[in-house]
């Protein structure tokens, strides 16, 4: 006995919908399975199953890309958020700030700073506020700005990043979006499939064996073999 085996990717959806529908055409009247509505509908729904695809296909470079994006940005917001921490820490080392200025930027315990962990978004939004917060607060406050990285240059880059998230954020709920709304598309596609495949399978029932199995190989028929009976269906 066999047992069908519909397809697992909208690839495989598209690829089989298109193999049908050409089949059906070349096919001459009297081998025909599917009737001119039927073809209608399945020329109808592979035009917007199409769109759909290209468009979820799409959404999810714009968000390769994206992503990629955000690790060059978040790693450029890491770097120089931890050089100036080291920066900052050594200044105070040689009495060139005082130790007790680190709680401007975030330090509570300033007699036993630390470096932070800085592995995470969370970290870097965190530190990198603090860090510019700080250092504005300092500089208020007549202190001598830090070089090397310079406050400046950590913003930019902190920007840049906290606009990254923002837009990758943005891609990820696009795609979310559409890969819900491919949920009942695809549950479509399935059932159109099958439906086709029934008919092919009814109609030519009767028909030697290796003239059947050329008859499904037509239409993308697949199927798991679970003995000898040649039954797409059971």
């Amino acid at each position: 006995m066999s047992l069908k085996k519909l397809p697992e990717t909208d690839e495989e959806r598209l690829n089989i919908l298109s193999a049908i529908i050409d089949q059906e055409e070349l096919s001459e009247s009297q081998y025909k399975v599917l009737s001119i509505l039927e073809m209608q509908e399945l020329r109808v729904f592979l035009i917007s199953f199409e769109g759909h695809l290209f468009v979820k296909n799409q959404a999810i470079v714009d968000k390769d890309k994206a992503m990629a994006t955000y690790d060059g940005l978040f790693k450029n917001a890491q770097m120089y958020i931890s050089h100036f921490i080291q920066v900052l820490f050594l200044t105070v080392i040689r009495s060139e700030i005082k130790p007790e200025n680190l709680q401007l930027y975030g330090f509570e315990n300033w007699d036993k700073p630390f470096k932070p962990d800085l592995s995470s978004e969370d970290a870097i939004l965190k530190w990198g506020k603090n860090l510019m917060q700080g250092e504005a607060e300092r500089i208020y406050r007549r202190g001598t700005p830090l070089y090397n990285p310079a406050i400046a240059k950590l913003k930019v880059h902190y920007e840049l990043f906290a606009d990254a998230i923002q837009s990758t954020n943005i891609y990820k709920k696009n795609l979310d979006r559409l890969l819900v709304g491919m949920v009942p598309i695809r549950k479509k596609a399935n059932e159109l499939i099958e439906s086709v495949w029934k008919k092919v399978e009814e109609k030519y029932e009767k028909l030697p064996y290796n003239e059947r199995i050329k008859k499904y190989n037509a239409y993308k028929i697949r199927f798991y073999q679970m003995g000898e009976q040649l039954n797409v269906f059971s």
